[in-house]
């Protein structure tokens, strides 16, 4: 994980935010990559912001979503890689995890007809902006 590559506290959260929600994009987020952003999120784990790092966005339960330590580096606390042959697949895996956590995997199921397309497709513009500036900084 970046945040404790970088120094950065790493711990369990307070709740486990599984499924699709909004994220709280900050000012510096609205200007990153990450502008278009409606994603999928499976964590328990929060980080702190590693020192020298800008705070992109946030939700709720987790203040710090992603960051960026310098132009090229990108760390996020979420999913924008989410196929649905995929999602199925952690459906399965997590049973366990889903279950001690009250989430109904049929719930899931319903938002990823409802959000996956727009998710996948948000994602590839991300990644594609963010591999662009990637590029800029390594030329």
């Amino acid at each position: 994980m970046m945040a404790a590559a970088l120094g950065a506290r790493v711990a369990p959260g307070p709740t486990k935010e599984i499924g699709w929600a909004p994220l709280q994009l900050t000012a510096e987020g609205r200007k990153s990559p990450l502008a278009p952003l409606g994603t999928t999120h499976w964590h328990g784990d929060n980080w702190d912001l590693p020192s020298g790092c800008t705070r992109l966005t946030a939700t709720e339960h987790c203040p710090v979503q992603a960051f960026t330590a310098a132009p090229a580096q990108l760390a996020l606390q979420f999913h924008l890689e989410t196929e649905p042959v995929q999602f199925e697949a952690w459906l399965v895996g997590h049973t366990v995890e889903l279950g001690k956590a009250g989430i109904d995997p049929r719930r899931l199921r319903q938002d990823a007809r409802a959000f996956a397309a727009a998710t996948r497709e948000a994602g590839q513009k991300v990644f594609s902006a963010w591999l662009d500036t990637a590029v800029e900084v390594v030329a």
